[in-house]
């Protein structure tokens, strides 16, 4: 699980420039060490938790196309369409559009994410990482991709929580150290999230033109016969 360890490493730039602010806004300061570490872990454990049952879902749904010998040709569709996305996808306008300040969706996770802070408790922290989780966001988007392309569910919930994982050192760092990352730093990080995208978009494409290359482009004869999926 690699590509999704890496995915989320990457990814975590991308988190700190979009979701940096509802992770700095994260009540642990007063804290003392134990209980900062713990609740953090908490927050992360709420997120990921989502990512996970996403990736169920979404790998249910390429077993299923798998199953019906469309998986390989699906592959390639994901690999185009997040290659599409990243040369015209807007993500800033698309949050805009979901996440309006005087929309109803806006104002209600604002008052719930709200609730959850003041409250302070190991279960808020988890409820404040599941709201986080359910942001629209393109690189979770780009991760269930690869999910889909799993062939299954369990790999599916895999995939996500190798890719939560991944996430976790530089979200921790930045709610542990505050607002650290200057503006110069995010703008350059985020340059680089387009690039690795594509990049992941092309080994989604290459793993379905069925080259007979083991775990990269598995031929369609292997991915029948083989108990087990390769994954990525």
């Amino acid at each position: 699980m690699i590509i999704p360890l890496l995915l989320g490493l990457l990814g975590s730039l991308h988190c700190v420039a979009m979701c940096g602010p509802i992770a700095l806004a994260l009540p642990v300061h007063q804290f003392n060490t134990t209980k900062k570490t713990a609740s953090i872990l908490l927050y992360h454990l709420g997120r990921i938790s989502v990512y996970v049952v996403l990736g169920v879902v979404f790998g249910t749904v390429g077993k299923g196309l798998f199953i019906a010998g469309f998986q390989q040709n699906v592959s390639i569709i994901l690999g185009i369409l997040l290659i599409l996305g990243v040369l015209f996808f807007n993500e800033k306008k698309m949050q805009n559009l979901v996440l309006s300040p005087n929309s109803k969706a806006y104002i209600k996770f604002k008052n719930t994410f709200g609730t959850y802070i003041r409250k302070k408790t190991p279960v808020s922290f988890v409820i404040m990482g599941m709201l986080n989780g359910l942001l629209p966001c393109a690189m979770i988007y780009m991760a269930l991709f690869g999910a889909t392309a799993t062939q299954g569910s369990l790999y599916g919930g895999l995939f996500m929580l190798w890719y939560g994982l991944g996430t976790i050192p530089l979200l921790s760092l930045l709610v542990l150290m505050g607002n650290w990352v200057t503006n110069n730093f995010k703008n350059k990080f985020k340059k680089a999230v387009p690039v690795f995208l594509i990049f992941t978009g092309c080994l989604l494409i290459i793993r379905g033109l069925n080259l007979d290359i083991p775990y990269l482009s598995p031929s369609s004869l292997q991915l029948f016969i083989s108990g087990n999926p390769q994954c990525f």
